[in-house]
């Protein structure tokens, strides 16, 4: 045998390599059983991952098991087994043994096969109603046992079985995923109980089906029932207001994720004076709140609900990356108010990532027959925000238009930028204010932009610019200073020659390669539409 197959830690590197999930567990197990050395690393890594209630059904005894009810279309059978006798701890034996202290993730996904009230009991039975006992070093429990989720089992079996995952949620996980329904009184003094079996939880995610005020009630009513001091990231679709007060009270809370937000009152009206002159309340908000977090996403209808989310942040907080993804197309306006609101609830000296965009397929208004060219929406507020590291503005048929001042200011007010994306997805009819000349300002005056999304205009293009000051540097030291962009999003940019915008792109930025992205259609306009020959021409130069 090589020596290397001698080493532990080298079979685990070469197991890890292989994945655990549906289609690559076929070859772990066929790692498992091609030499001694690789059978234990291979196990390992095969029953990392519970992503089903089958593997443990088939290491227990088979005249234990019964098909209580089956059915389901060709596509979508599912089976409930029953016992036929009581469960042993002999019976369990061979699974406690082998394999339940090599399960860390206990990810349920489709399942196809549950049991019935009698085994569940049967296994709690035999293994003394001990928390975890199946999976007893599983740091991570995913449980979405309901009919919202799950489509081919029937919701009663569902119901029936929600309540046994303390059979893998131990004392000793850390990370829980639940989704369930607080309308089914079952499912509602399951979730209750849950909390108090991990007493070190730092993810957790509550989905409730049921949307609405009772869903929400039950939601502050569970958040108050633990302190909830170890616990740094939170997903779940709304909070109350108390809820919010609660849980800017959490000592480590560092990831606050909202993918539902509404209800939140709004507290003040914000006008562009105050950027001048804040407001008395701001500074008067106490520094304790939120003292943690870094992480801040809310998916919501409008601007308005995120402002209102904000208002609830004091401006001296360290969250680092704010994520904002809209249901409806905001107004300038709108986007406007929100701009004001993030300069003065977010702090200029933690903010790194800062990111607004509309989200799904809104419906879009009609763009009205009179438009101004050069109306958009004032970057101004953000500009105090010199450490971003992200920025990234994508609002449907709202254009930031950026404007030749507008480069100028990112270039100076934005020396770090790592990614700038505005109006890469945007659908405008005008045509865009930059040029190829504010393009070059952007990759040249920006050392670590690596992805660039933006609307400009490509039609004057030669293929023979310089970059921006190299009639005073020799070729040499231009080519030492090419730009270093990696990814290029041109959403609509009108274009006339895909060769000379090749040409253009491979000497200013020879990282590229085919990393050019253009703007997405659910169904294509007429070929003949500009849009669409712009966007031919824009594949084309990926393809050069």
């Amino acid at each position: 045998m090589n020596i290397c197959l001698q080493a532990p830690e080298v079979l685990q590197l070469i197991c890890q390599q292989l994945s655990n999930e549906y289609f690559g567990r076929q070859y772990l197990l066929a790692a498992a059983l091609s030499c001694r050395a690789l059978l234990e690393p291979a196990l390992d890594m095969l029953w990392y991952s519970l992503p089903s209630f089958k593997p443990i059904v088939t290491t227990l005894p088979a005249d234990l098991w019964k098909v209580e009810k089956e059915g389901g279309s060709t596509f979508r059978k599912w089976t409930i087994m029953g016992v036929r006798r009581a469960i042993t701890t002999d019976d369990l034996d061979r699974y406690m043994t082998y394999y339940a202290r090599r399960v860390r993730e206990v990810n349920i996904g489709g399942l196809k096969i549950t049991l019935t009230p009698e085994a569940w009991h049967g296994l709690q039975m035999a293994t003394s109603w001990k928390h975890g006992a199946l999976s007893p070093f599983a740091y991570k429990v995913s449980w979405p046992l309901t009919g919202g989720v799950q489509y081919a089992l029937p919701s009663e079996n569902l119901n029936q079985s929600l309540p046994f995952f303390s059979l893998f949620l131990g004392p000793d996980t850390t990370v829980v995923y639940f989704t369930y329904d607080s309308r089914v009184p079952i499912h509602a003094a399951s979730i209750r109980s849950a909390y108090k079996i991990p007493s070190k939880l730092k993810i957790l995610s509550l989905n409730d089906i049921d949307r609405s005020t009772s869903g929400l009630v039950f939601l502050e009513n569970y958040l108050r029932t633990s302190s909830w001091d170890h616990l740094e990231i939170l997903r779940v679709p709304n909070v109350t207001p108390k809820s919010l007060a609660q849980l800017s009270t959490l000592p480590v809370l560092a990831t606050l994720d909202l993918w539902d937000l509404s209800g939140i009152p709004h507290l003040y009206t914000y006008s562009d004076d105050d950027l001048e002159a804040p407001p008395e309340h701001i500074s008067s908000m106490s520094g304790d709140a939120f003292r943690s977090l870094k992480i801040l996403k809310a998916r919501c209808k409008s601007t308005f609900e995120f402002e209102a989310l904000l208002q609830h942040v004091p401006p001296r907080n360290q969250v680092h990356s704010l994520k904002c993804l809209l249901g409806s197309i905001p107004s300038s306006r709108d986007i406007g108010s929100l701009f004001t609101s993030i300069r003065l609830h977010c702090n200029p000296e933690s903010l790194r990532k800062l990111g607004v965009q509309v989200y799904g397929d809104p419906e879009v208004e009609e763009e009205s027959l009179k438009v101004e060219v050069n109306e958009g929406v004032n970057l101004r507020p953000l500009l105090d925000f010199e450490k971003l590291e992200t920025l990234s503005l994508n609002l449907s048929t709202t254009g930031i238009n950026l404007n030749p001042e507008d480069i100028d200011y990112i270039v100076e007010c934005f020396p770090s930028l790592v990614k700038l994306k505005i109006d890469a997805n945007t659908f405008d009819s005008r045509l865009p204010l930059i040029d190829h000349s504010h393009f070059l300002k952007l990759i040249y005056g920006l050392k670590h932009l690596r992805k660039l999304g933006l609307r400009f205009n490509a039609t004057n293009i030669t293929g023979d610019e310089d970059r921006p000051g190299a009639l005073s540097e020799g070729k040499g030291e231009e080519e030492k200073h090419s730009g270093s962009l990696k990814m290029l999003w041109v959403g609509d940019s009108p274009i006339y020659s895909s060769d000379r915008v090749a040409s253009f792109l491979k000497r200013h930025c020879p990282e590229l390669a085919s990393s050019i992205y253009t703007i997405y259609f659910e169904e294509d306009p007429p070929e003949r539409m500009p849009v669409m020959v712009y966007k031919r021409r824009w594949e084309a130069v990926e393809t050069s």
